[in-house]
């Protein structure tokens, strides 16, 4: 009797572990093919940066070829960052620090909604807005 118990747990755990790799592997494809693809040539994009604990806000336009928010604001000295296995993670914008003391951070806003990747992976598109707004609190 122990031994078919032993055998059935042994087949549900099996079982299991092929759900959950189908799972996975069902969100992998699901996350490739909603990615979006790099554009190139010319585009047009606005760049805000806006902290209201340093009563600060910048807008401008800028014309670029780069294909990636995250390049863009490097190459344009806009913001400072560290960088990890995820990419950028902007510590600075136009000079002003987020400061773990106050729970301060970026906030990246891409055409009025939040951004839902990183930095890196914000791919201009022409007539783009973006936001980059210092938040206190986590």
């Amino acid at each position: 009797m122990e031994k078919k118990s032993n055998t059935k747990k042994i087949v549900i755990s099996i079982a299991g572990v092929l759900i959950l790799a189908l799972l996975c592997i069902g969100l992998w494809f699901l996350r490739e093919s909603t990615k979006k693809n790099a554009i190139e040539g010319e585009k047009s994009i606005t760049v805000q940066i806006k902290s209201e604990r340093d009563n600060y806000n910048f807008e401008q336009k800028y014309t670029t070829d780069e294909e990636y928010l995250g390049n863009f604001l490097e190459s344009e000295k806009l913001i400072g960052f560290e960088t990890s296995d995820y990419g950028r993670f902007i510590k600075s914008a136009k000079g002003f620090e987020a400061n773990d003391e106050e729970q301060s951070w970026w906030c990246i806003m891409v055409n009025g909604e939040s951004a839902v990747t990183g930095v890196d992976e914000i791919v201009i598109e022409d007539g783009d807005a973006y936001l980059l707004e210092l938040k206190i609190g986590w």
